[in-house]
């Protein structure tokens, strides 16, 4: 039906009306003309909608819309994350700012998923600023930031954004704009600004610290003197990314830690440790006027101090209550701490030198008036200097500088003294001598099997890199010529020589007294003992002062079987004339025991200059002493009898030659041959190397030889590594040069697993010195296996028991950190070794770390083992792997497991009692 338009519908109706008054007029009288049409009337009222037709045709598909912003809505509880953003304003002229310039400082809040953040949501907004970059002019920029330079103030140094309510602040929703003051004084160069953000919660595991880079001034971009890629060769977790430094430690005040504000060494630390920033300490001293008040920690001062550690010796520093560096007093620079090139990555170590850079290390140097300097320190050499201008005069970078009086450099006793260049003062010298080893060829040219016996040849090699007549190799000319021949390199055992055959059947038994004499013995005194499994004697003591000399001669009148001397140390030394098992002492407690210290006593273990206990000492009664072999070596050198001198060494004019035995019977794979001599008259030294008598100068004949190389047994294929990256930290140091016994050697436990092996002599657990009952170094196996050695000393400031690691000094090791948490097992056994630290546990790795009481209890429970008393004589079932071994709840790779979700670091400042 035909839909009416509603205006004509209104039209309709009223010509319908009008029609219907003309018809009722013509009723009553005669029609008048018609006449014009008047005016139309007023709109009538919409009528009725019509009928709706039928729809038309679909029109063409309009374009696509934008796409729509995902809005994640978690369920209550749930933790979003964060996603923190810093951007700057440019400069009007898009290179750097300019003096009365203001730039804007954008912040934009939002979680993981994008969704905004309010500054409620944070507990931490702080807005940081620095430069120029040169470290000696790095300072905060306050006036930019317009932030209070008073340390009393609270905030001083940077902005706090949560508290700020300036015109200079705009929060608009989840974005915050801080406008910067103008640049006015600022000295050119590249600023950075920075962010730290932290996100409400408990624990604060939402952290970041951002930064921003702009120009101030000029457009030269100033060049890193720290790379963070240095850092991270010690300090960033393999397994997490996580830069392990200061705050990232825990504490009571901080249960998890501030990771984030170590995450890009050095350019977050600069924000508070510059030389006008956020950082500073407590001057605490009794000799200055200074005294109480706050000091600069300027980042140059901070990581020269912390990595100088125990070589630091300025009271200032290490006083173990006061110290600017009392936490820092055990820390020892895995590299050589003159190696500056380890950390810097352009020369201005050498090419600027200054007295806060310079005498941050060399802690004890006085640049001020003679007459104030302190008790313990020592005048600058050169003078009173009061400013880094001239420094350079005499310290130049590369050549040698001769001290001549002139207009810069005052007349000092010092006229005409060479000072060397900075590279030659910081110069790295661990000269070795190389000793040469090679090996008679396996019959098909890559393996040994069966039948074959190898013959290797030495090749020792004097100070001029020259062979040396190797018939002169002996007890006279030669301190030590050592052989030795391990492997496989997993638990690597001494194989196809005397010494891994004899054991100990050629060794004497051995005991000195630890208390230096004279000693002073009273009526009645008397030492008891037994030797060579014999009759226990009670002798009578000389009554009065004894020298050493003078009890020598009572015990050698006394004892058979023995010999007995006077040490340099002004100690004694009994030495068994049997040989093997039948070599023995057997030592009780008595008077004289006690005075000499025949039982050596407990040491001290001392944590930042304290001690704070002391070791139990030997505790055995009787304490039996037999012939103990830490270095299983086969001596090059024809011995004095009664010494044993090995068969199968040949002494030639060009050479010595070593013949092995039948490799039969050996596991297939990698095993290794190593050599160190130690001529007469080359002694420990410093950290500069060892030192040499003139006559040992003269020969040529003043340093360390060693040598090393591999060999395949049953197989072509090396065996993996069961640890590596060793000089990531450690560098090309030389291990065991400079503290004896001298064994010099690379940090790589192929040479370490030479002595460190798992071959046990005899029986007890633990030390004797610390308490044990062992007859022969740790637990019978002589040296400690490299296992339990090497994870002790890297967890050594954690242990409960830290002089099971090296019973000779029970606090050598106590104060070592690993410099990132010692869980990132992956950084020392990466994907290119065995895998064993996960599919191996056991009692030897795993105690040594986990020492505690429960923890070793925990180990026996679960080790079946028929000789309790002897627990590491390998008749031991161990059932580690029903609960530990890789896939397993408490697999080692699940329980360090410390980067999915980031674990904190253990807490420092003491032993774990409970791991």
């Amino acid at each position: 039906m035909r839909r009416i338009n509603p205006r004509w519908g209104v039209s309709a109706l009223l010509v319908g009306v009008l029609a219907l008054t003309g018809a009722l007029i013509s009723c009553e009288g005669v029609a008048n003309p018609v006449g014009t049409e008047g005016p139309a009337g007023p709109a009538g009222p919409p009528g009725a909608a019509g009928i709706t037709g039928t729809a038309g045709a679909p029109g063409p598909q309009g374009p696509t819309g934008p796409q729509g912003v995902a809005v994640y809505l978690p369920a209550p509880g749930i933790d979003t994350g964060m996603n923190v953003t810093l951007e700057l304003s440019k400069p009007a002229n898009g290179n750097f700012l300019v003096a009365g310039e203001r730039m804007v400082v954008t912040i934009n809040l939002k979680d993981q998923w994008g969704s905004p953040l309010k500054v409620s949501d944070f507990s931490t907004l702080a807005l940081y600023m620095y430069g120029p970059q040169e470290v000696t002019k790095t300072v905060t920029a306050v006036k930019m930031l317009n932030a209070s330079t008073n340390r009393s103030a609270t905030p001083h140094h940077f902005i706090d954004l949560l508290t700020n309510n300036t015109a200079n602040i705009k929060v608009t929703g989840s974005v915050i704009q801080y406008t910067l003051q103008p640049v006015t004084d600022e000295e050119a160069g590249t600023y950075t600004a920075s962010l730290r953000a932290t996100r409400n919660g408990d624990p604060p595991v939402n952290q970041a610290f951002l930064l921003a880079d702009f120009q101030l001034k000029t457009a030269t971009v100033e060049a890193k003197v720290i790379d963070e890629s240095k850092c991270a060769t010690c300090h960033k977790g393999a397994s997490n990314g996580q830069f392990y430094l200061h705050h990232v430690d825990v504490s009571s005040r901080s249960p998890y830690g501030a990771p984030s504000i170590d995450t890009a060494p050095v350019r977050t630390c600069k924000s508070c440790h510059n030389n006008d920033g956020y950082a500073s300490y407590t001057y605490t001293s009794n000799i200055t006027s200074l005294n109480g008040t706050r000091v600069l920690d300027v980042i140059v001062n901070r990581v020269h101090g912390v990595h100088m550690g125990e070589e630091l010796e300025n009271p200032l520093n290490t006083d173990p209550v006061t110290g600017a560096f009392r936490n820092f007093r055990e820390v020892v620079f895995p590299k050589d701490v003159k190696n500056c090139d380890a950390c810097h990555i352009n020369d201005n170590w050498k090419a600027k030198p200054s007295r806060l850079a310079c005498g941050t290390c060399h802690d004890n140097i006085w640049f001020g008036d003679v007459a104030n300097v302190p008790a313990t320190g020592e005048a600058h050499p050169g003078g009173p200097w009061p400013d880094d201008k001239n420094c350079g005069v005499c310290h130049k970078p590369d050549v040698d500088f001769v001290v001549t009086p002139s207009a810069t450099v005052p007349p000092t006793t010092l006229s005409n003294v060479t000072v060397p260049s900075i590279t030659n003062a910081h110069m790295v010298q661990q000269v070795l001598n190389t000793v040469n080893i090679s090996m008679t060829r396996p019959a098909n040219g890559k393996f040994y099997v069966a039948g074959e016996k190898p013959v290797v040849t030495v090749v020792i090699r004097d100070d001029n890199g020259n062979p040396i007549d190797h018939t002169k190799v002996s007890e006279t000319t030669f301190a030590t010529a050592s052989l030795l021949v391990y492997g496989p390199r997993w638990q690597s055992k001494p194989v196809l020589t005397n010494a891994a055959i004899n054991g100990n059947s050629k060794l004497r038994a051995s005991v000195t007294s630890t208390i230096a004499g004279p000693w002073n013995f009273a009526a009645g005194d008397t030492f008891k003992i037994a030797v060579s499994g014999g009759p226990v004697q009670s002798i009578a003591a000389p009554v009065g002062i004894q020298t050493p000399a003078q009890v020598a001669a009572w015990l050698q009148a006394n004892l058979t079987n023995v010999t007995v001397t006077a040490t340099a140390a002004n100690q004694v030394t009994i030495q068994d004339l049997l040989f093997g098992d039948s070599s023995k002492f057997e030592i009780y407690n008595s008077s004289v025991t006690l005075k000499m210290g025949w039982k050596p006593a407990g040491l001290p273990i001392i944590k930042d200059g304290v001690v704070v206990r002391y070791a139990e000492g030997v505790t055995m009664e009787p304490y039996v002493v037999i012939p103990g072999v830490s270095i299983p070596g086969n001596d090059l050198r024809p011995r004095t009898l009664p010494n044993y001198t090995d068969p199968n060494v040949t002494r030639n004019q060009a050479n010595i030659t070593y013949q092995l035995y039948d490799v039969a019977g050996l596991t297939p794979g990698t095993y290794m041959v190593y050599t160190y001599v130690i001529p007469t008259g080359v002694t420990a030294g410093t950290g500069a190397g060892p030192g040499a008598t003139a006559a040992a100068k003269v020969a040529n004949l003043s340093r360390h030889g060693i040598g090393y190389m591999t060999f395949q047994v049953g197989t072509e294929t090396p065996d993996k590594k069961v640890a590596t990256n060793c000089t990531d930290c450690h560098g090309s140091n030389i291990w065991h040069l400079d503290a004896g016994p001298l064994h010099a050697a690379p940090f790589d436990p192929d040479y370490c697993k030479a002595c460190h092996d798992y071959d046990r002599l005899a029986a007890g657990e633990g030390f004797a010195r610390t308490g044990g009952t062992s007859r022969a170094g740790w637990a019978g196996y002589g040296a400690k296996p490299i296992v339990a050695r090497v994870h002790g000393v890297h967890f050594g400031a954690y242990l409960n028991r830290p002089e099971d690691v090296y019973a000779g000094n029970a606090s050598e090791f106590a104060g070592v950190i690993f410099p990132q948490d010692v869980r990132n097992c992956t950084k020392c056994h990466n994907a290119d070794t065995t895998g064993t630290w996960k599919t191996e546990p056991s009692v030897l790795a795993c105690m040594s770390c986990h020492d505690s009481d429960r923890a070793r209890s925990h180990g026996k429970v679960n080790t079946f083992d028929p000789t309790p008393n002897d627990p590491f004589n390998k008749d031991e079932i161990e059932t580690c792997k029903i609960c530990h071994v890789a896939g397993k709840e408490f697999a080692p790779d699940v329980v360090h497991n410390i980067s999915n979700p980031y674990v904190p670091p253990y807490r420092r400042g003491g032993w774990l009692t409970g791991q």
